[in-house]
């Protein structure tokens, strides 16, 4: 770190003597960048390109640094005119492509996220369908769109219950009651987590709640008529 703050502190140097010295920008781009001062890595990258429209390492520099501050737009369109100036660079032809292949990762909004997950799910990728969800929960204000932020939370746990991860199950139908407290899923797919677990008490009081907000419920009344017999049979099996 240290090489790389005195770089910056050479080239501010620089920079005094000749302002209009297009290269000693991006040099100074690159030590932001090794900093993780993305923000004054654009900052320089943008003078040297408006010193010098067709200065390549300029754009990339610009490119990468949008790219690491999660401005994928902006990144693609950076790396974008300085393949129009030099339309054989590699470095930025490489750096399109990872702009371009982080974008389509990022959801651009928590209902994309859902919209992302739900495709997996139906088709059977309950991991990918994770990871869509986990981006539209932290995409999402659960202050102000509880109830949302609580679907995601109980999707998440079906998919987790399809891949037998039943505790991450019990996890979020607790985090989503705890946003939204009458959500019926919720209650439900705990439920089946619980009796899963052989938490017969818990997994009733679950069902319970379930068809207190559903009477006609099939899912909680079966639950609920299985878990009071296997309590019955295990105290039977103790005395």
């Amino acid at each position: 770190r240290q090489e790389y703050d005195e770089a910056v502190s050479c080239y501010a140097k620089a920079v005094d003597l000749d302002p209009t010295n297009h290269a000693v920008y991006t040099n100074r781009a690159a030590a932001h960048f090794a900093l993780q001062n993305f923000a004054d890595a654009l900052a320089d990258a943008s003078v040297s390109t408006e010193l010098e429209p067709a200065w390549t390492k300029g754009h990339y520099r610009a490119g990468a640094a949008l790219t690491a501050m999660a401005r994928y737009d902006e990144a693609v369109e950076a790396f974008q005119r300085g393949i129009s100036k030099d339309p054989t660079n590699a470095q930025l032809k490489a750096g399109l492509a990872a702009a371009v292949r982080m974008r389509n990762e990022q959801p651009k909004d928590h209902h994309d996220a859902k919209a992302r997950g739900n495709g997996c799910y139906k088709e059977g990728r309950y991991e990918e369908a994770i990871v869509w969800y986990s981006k539209g929960i932290a995409a999402c204000d659960a202050a102000t769109e509880p109830e949302f932020t609580a679907t995601l939370l109980t999707n998440r746990a079906e998919c987790n219950r399809q891949l037998c991860e039943i505790k991450a199950v019990v996890r979020d139908c607790t985090a989503a009651l705890q946003l939204a407290p009458r959500n019926l899923k919720a209650f439900l797919r705990r439920g089946l987590a619980h009796e899963f677990l052989e938490k017969y008490d818990d997994a009733a009081a679950d069902f319970k709640h379930a068809m207190a907000i559903d009477p006609g419920g099939a899912v909680a009344s079966e639950g609920l008529r299985r878990v009071t017999s296997y309590r019955h049979i295990s105290v039977a099996a103790v005395t």
